[in-house]
């Protein structure tokens, strides 16, 4: 790190060139997050450069853009997002240099802000620093950062890294933002001459200097000036020479600044610079991860939306990610991305259904829970037709602690008119899909990421609410959610396992209470891959228990802990929710 300080900014873009190697070889070997990553690396080098970390904090948004910070602070990518490697995401508990962690997007300037409040009562000094980025600054918790107060506090710095993109094109009014920072760069005759005398000596240095000092870089920006900010740009957020002077210029303010750094998404490795959306996340070997139920609720979509004018989908910058991608082209008047925006997706939604639509909304499961309030409130209590198609739910792998689906279940199944489905594979998505089509009430289909291979004739939801799948006079395995269904078929084959049930729980509100109170005297096994804690086998023992009706009840489900990154089989394992595990338990008898 001290290393660092007594670069010249020459050495310091040859090891920028060095540093996209690495990013390109480490993503392609393990997966993870390339093109905001690329597009980070000159920022990140001069920040470390210019200020002292950790004794200055750095507090990443959408921490998917540091892993250039993770090599600057001596950790390997070898085993990026591996289990026993570093997480995909800044951490605290694997690094002081992490101020904060940072999964997700818009946490950024709370965060910071917070971090200036305890250093200031607490007499400290040191700058904190936020650099956010991928349209983030549209998330309602960033704004809420940006409007809270109109005196910011001191020593704070706020990079706002725009490269015009969320995960996909920005769709969104943060392009509004984009366009109300984007002044034209303040120019005087030395200034343009200054690239004429690049390297020429001590001339071009003085320059280069005047160009690239504070003062010629502070405009006037009503929006961030009137929330507390001295607005600083835009600058060029690939030139080293620029950045690293006016952030050394930056660095001797005491007042609250906002620089508005320009880059490039995928910078410096051609296919991400072409297709920065398909490298955004990319999966080992730059394959793209197949998730089988995504591709077949985007095919479900599409063929609805042809049937029905009234059908609208809505997703939060995850079009692609959620199937809705083919939906979008088809259907551009109906489809509405509305950024990283959960809590408005939903209402928004919300205010369509009560308006007489139909909408769709499609989320991953660990950032459907910013928007809980919503569903309860602007959906559930007027008991809309609104459907939520929530995927990822379950163990998500690679993301590791940041991003499980494994919490959302226990407060949706508070909430009054709320149906709450599990479809076990593909073909049975569709007949929950068409049935939820059906109520004049809102719904939740839960599904996992990956590979979902098919399991079976589906029988329809409207003659059982549950399925047998195979008969047995053992133990009964109430099975929830495909994996948890793969894996109890699973383990059926296995040695001394050949005599249990098999109840593919495909709703988890409501129960099937017929077919719980027909099993009342059997030995049960409640199956799950979500939270132990307010998750279905609890609707289950809490079913049980209201009636007085004794059972012999084994809860098997995730325990409430941090899940870290590696794989969703490793994850499972871990949590015992294997089909060898649930073998284990079957022939205990």
């Amino acid at each position: 790190m001290r290393e660092l300080k007594d670069y010249s900014v020459k050495q310091l873009e040859a090891l920028a060139r060095r540093l996209r190697g690495q990013l390109v070889s480490a993503v392609q070997k393990n997966g993870g997050h390339l093109s905001s990553n690329l597009g980070a690396v000159e920022l990140t080098l001069a920040l470390h450069k210019v200020f002292d970390f950790p004794q200055d904090k750095l507090v990443f948004d959408v921490g998917h853009q540091a892993y250039v910070h993770k090599l600057l602070t001596g950790r390997s990518l070898d085993a990026l997002r591996a289990k026993g490697g570093v997480s995909g995401f800044p951490d605290p508990a694997e690094s002081e240099y992490d101020a904060f962690i940072a999964g997700h997007s818009g946490n950024s300037l709370a965060a910071g802000i917070g971090l200036c409040n305890a250093r200031d009562l607490a007499g400290g000094t040191g700058k904190v620093i936020c650099l956010i980025g991928d349209a983030s600054l549209g998330n309602g918790l960033a704004l809420e950062a940006v409007f809270s107060a109109e005196n910011k506090p001191e020593n704070f710095l706020v990079i706002l890294n725009d490269n015009g993109m969320a995960i996909d094109k920005n769709r969104t009014a943060y392009r509004a933002i984009s366009r109300m920072t984007a002044k034209k760069r303040y120019r005087t005759f030395n200034s343009r001459l200054a690239g004429t005398f690049k390297e020429t000596g001590a001339f071009g240095r003085t320059l280069r200097r005047f160009k690239y000092s504070l003062k010629g870089w502070l405009n006037k920006n009503d929006f961030f000036d009137r929330c507390g900010f001295k607005y600083v740009g835009p600058v060029n957020g690939h030139d080293l020479h620029e950045l690293v002077d006016v952030l050394t210029d930056i660095r001797k303010l005491k007042e609250p600044v906002l620089l508005h750094a320009v880059t490039q998404k995928g910078k410096g490795y051609a296919p991400a610079e072409a297709a920065p959306a398909l490298y955004h996340g990319a999966g080992k070997n730059f394959t793209p991860a197949e998730n089988t139920f995504s591709a077949a609720l985007g095919e479900l979509l599409c063929a609805e939306g042809a049937r029905d004018e009234r059908l609208v989908c809505v997703t939060a910058a995850m079009a692609d990610g959620v199937g809705l991608s083919g939906f979008a082209k088809t259907f551009p008047q109906r489809f509405f991305d509305v950024g990283i925006c959960e809590e408005y997706a939903v209402t928004m939604a919300a205010g369509m259904a009560k308006g007489g639509m139909r909408p769709v909304v499609c989320l991953y499961a660990t950032f459907f829970e910013r928007a809980l309030d919503e569903v309860l409130h602007d959906v559930c209590l007027q008991n809309l037709p609104v459907l939520f198609c929530v995927d990822r739910a379950g163990f998500v792998g690679a993301d590791g602690k940041t991003h499980q689906g494994l919490y959302d279940l226990a407060a949706l199944r508070a909430m009054p008119n709320l149906r709450i489905f599990a479809p076990k594979d593909g073909a049975e998505l569709a007949e929950i899909f068409a049935y939820a089509r059906t109520l004049n009430a809102p719904a939740v289909l839960r599904y996992p990421n990956g590979e979902a291979p098919p399991l079976g004739g589906t029988a329809p939801i409207t003659q059982s609410l549950w399925e047998v799948l195979a008969e047995g006079q053992g133990a009964v395995v109430l099975a929830c959610g495909a994996r948890a269904v793969r894996r109890a078929l699973e383990a059926r084959g296995m040695e001394g396992c050949g005599d249990a049930q098999i109840v593919n729980c495909r709703t988890v509100s409501p129960l099937d209470e017929e077919m719980l109170a027909s099993l009342a005297g059997r030995r049960l096994i409640a199956f799950e891959e979500n939270a132990l804690a307010g998750g279905f086998g609890a609707a289950v023992a809490e079913w049980y228990a209201a009636r007085g009706i004794p059972v012999r009840l084994k809860l098997l489900g995730a325990p409430v802990a941090v899940v870290p990154h590696m794989t969703a089989e490793q994850q499972a394992e871990e949590a015992g929710l294997t089909a060898a595990a649930l073998a284990e338990e079957l022939r205990a008898r």
